[in-house]
C-alpha cells in the first residue's frame, strides 16, 4: 500500500477508474442476466472485465516502473486546425525552453497555467507525416494535472502613489 502514494495522482486514479468501469460493467452485465437470461450480455460484460483488468495492470506495471515521462511548464498557446481531432499546445519551461505537445480537443487547457502532463516513453520513430505522427502516438499521452496559474517570482508588490495615499487617509 506504501508503494501507491509515490504514484502521481493523476495516474492513481486512472488505474482506479479503469478498474471500476470494469467491475461495474460486469455487475451490470450480471444483474441483467439474471433479470433476463440474456447470455451475450453476460458474456459482453465477462469480455469488458477481463480487457479493463489488462489495461488495469499494464497501467500499474508502467507507473510502479515508472516508464513514463513528465513534461512541465505554462502553456504559452493553443493552437487548433478545422476537421482534426487534436491541437497543439505551446509549454515553456521554467528554463524558457519552448516544447509542442498535440492534445485531444477533449483536454481543457488554459493559456497561462502551469501544467504537468504525463506520457508513455516510447522508442519510435517520426513517421514524417503530421498525420501519421498523431495517429501513432495517440496512446502515448496519459493525463495531466493542472499546477495553478502562472506567477512570476521577481514580481514586486503593488505601491501605492502618492496620490493614491491621500485618497486613502482622506
Amino acid at each position: 500500500m506504501k508503494e501507491f502514494k509515490n504514484f502521481p495522482r493523476v495516474l492513481l486514479q486512472k488505474v482506479i477508474l479503469t478498474a471500476l468501469i470494469g467491475i461495474a460493467c460486469f455487475i451490470i452485465g450480471g444483474a441483467y442476466y439474471i433479470f433476463t437470461k440474456d447470455s451475450i450480455m453476460l458474456y459482453l460484460s465477462i469480455a469488458v472485465l477481463c480487457f479493463s483488468g489488462i489495461r488495469t495492470v499494464s497501467l500499474y506495471y508502467l507507473i510502479s516502473k515508472q516508464k513514463y515521462e513528465t513534461v512541465e511548464g505554462t502553456c504559452v498557446g493553443i493552437g487548433a486546425k478545422p476537421l482534426k481531432k487534436y491541437y497543439t499546445v505551446k509549454i515553456m519551461d521554467d528554463a524558457g525552453t519552448e516544447s509542442s505537445l498535440r492534445l485531444g480537443k477533449q483536454t481543457k487547457i488554459k493559456i497561462g497555467f502551469r501544467y504537468r502532463f504525463y506520457f508513455k516513453k516510447s522508442e519510435r520513430i517520426s513517421a514524417g507525416s503530421e498525420y501519421f505522427d498523431t495517429v501513432l502516438s495517440s496512446d502515448q499521452f496519459l493525463g495531466f494535472e493542472e499546477l495553478g496559474e502562472f506567477m512570476e517570482q521577481n514580481k514586486e508588490p503593488k505601491t501605492l502613489k502618492s496620490n493614491d495615499k491621500k485618497e486613502v487617509e482622506s
